[in-house]
């Protein structure tokens, strides 16, 4: 049996994979990577697969910075496997990604490094899950129960325990609903019209939400009119002065 800091650091993985409620092929390809190399037997390793399926496992906070910053990129690198990253995903990696005070744009760029990486498979999604438990709810409810099951713990250590990530939360609106999207996934998707263009935008919002062109459209016109203060990218760009 593997020792005790490894199989915490695998079941965080397998957390991760299961948070859009599949385990996809090319995400369990990572896993036997990751298995191997922390010296997790193949009983073992299917054991942690049956708990993530049940949604019975925790994501342990390590205790020091490198640590989490290394767990961080193998959560990435699990979740984008399949080349896609869905909306419950990228909540669970944001609020990872909050205990080492990095920002969305900095996690988006990670993970878009991570997507453009070879060998990820964008099909894989669009194949058989012979893995899921059960069906999932729309990425766009607001309660996705994949998510919910995937809690934070901090790991037992002789120093100082991570700060909580109750206080960063704040930073995301809550007041300010917006067809009932999750505040991360609101947040992801004022990104994506602040910093890409208007046909980019449209693409990222309904990849994220997986809703038609013409549901995007309309998401994307309704957060420009909740946030008046919202500078779209294409008006950004338009409104510059020509030399």
């Amino acid at each position: 049996m593997a020792d005790a800091g490894a199989r915490r650091k695998f079941e965080a993985l397998v957390a991760a994979a299961f948070a859009d409620g599949f385990l996809a092929d090319a995400e369990k390809t990572v896993l036997q990577r990751k298995a191997a190399r922390l010296g997790i037997s193949g009983s073992e390793m299917n054991e942690v697969i049956g708990l993530g399926q049940q949604r019975k496992l925790s994501i342990g906070i390590p205790a020091t910075t490198p640590e989490r910053e290394a767990l961080l990129d193998d959560l990435i690198e699990v979740v984008a496997a399949d080349g896609r990253v869905e909306a419950p995903e990228y909540s669970l990696l944001a609020r990872f990604a909050e205990t080492l005070k990095i920002g969305l744009p900095e996690l988006r760029q990670r993970v878009n490094r991570r997507l453009q990486a070879p060998g990820n498979d964008r099909n894989t999604k669009q194949q058989t899950r012979r893995e899921a438990p059960a069906p999932v709810k729309p990425a766009a409810d607001p309660q996705p129960p994949a998510f919910e099951s995937a809690q934070f713990q901090p790991q037992p250590a002789p120093m100082t325990p991570p700060p909580s990530s109750t206080a960063h939360h704040r930073d995301f609106p809550k007041e300010t609903k917006v067809a009932d999207l999750p505040p991360v996934t609101l947040q992801l998707l004022k990104q994506t019209i602040m910093f890409d263009t208007e046909t980019d935008s449209l693409a990222n919002i309904g990849r994220t939400l997986g809703i038609a062109p013409e549901a995007a459209a309309q998401i994307r016109n309704a957060i420009i009119a909740a946030f008046p203060d919202l500078k779209p990218a294409s008006q950004v760009i338009r409104g510059l002065p020509r030399r």
